[in-house]
C-alpha cells in the first residue's frame, strides 16, 4: 500500500474511535484484566510496532457500545484477547464491532502467526 492510501486507511479507522480515546501506539489496560491478558496484548502491540503498524488499545468506538482490545489501523482488524470470556460474548462482539476480529487466547506463547 502506498503512503497516501495508508494515510487514508489510518484516518478511516481513526474516525471509528472516540476522539477522546485516540491514543495511537500506546498500550492501555484495565485493572480487571489478568496478567496473561495484559501480557498477550503487550506482545501483539510489540509485534505491530516492530512492523510499523499504527494501533489503538482499549479503543472505544463511536457507537459507544463496544471497546476493542487492539485495533490495527493499517489493516482494519481488531485483535480480541480472551482467557475466561465465553464464546457467546466473542460472537456478540463479531456482530457489533465495526471491523473484522481475530481472537487470540491469552494463556499461550505469542507467535506472529496468531495475528496474521
Amino acid at each position: 500500500m502506498n503512503q497516501e492510501k495508508l494515510m487514508i486507511q489510518r484516518n478511516r479507522i481513526r474516525q471509528l474511535i472516540e476522539i477522546s480515546n485516540r491514543h495511537k501506539n500506546v498500550l492501555k489496560w484495565s485493572p480487571n484484566e489478568s496478567d496473561a491478558h495484559i501480557q498477550m496484548k503487550l506482545e501483539i502491540c510489540k509485534s505491530l510496532r516492530r512492523r510499523g503498524i499504527e494501533f489503538y488499545t482499549e479503543a472505544i468506538f463511536t457507537n459507544r457500545i463496544s471497546r476493542a482490545d487492539i485495533v490495527n489501523a493499517d489493516e482494519g482488524i481488531i485483535y480480541e484477547v480472551y482467557d475466561t470470556e465465553k464464546k457467546e460474548s466473542i460472537e456478540k462482539k463479531k456482530l457489533i464491532y465495526p471491523l473484522p476480529i481475530i481472537t487470540v487466547k491469552a494463556n499461550q506463547e505469542f507467535k506472529e502467526a496468531l495475528i496474521l
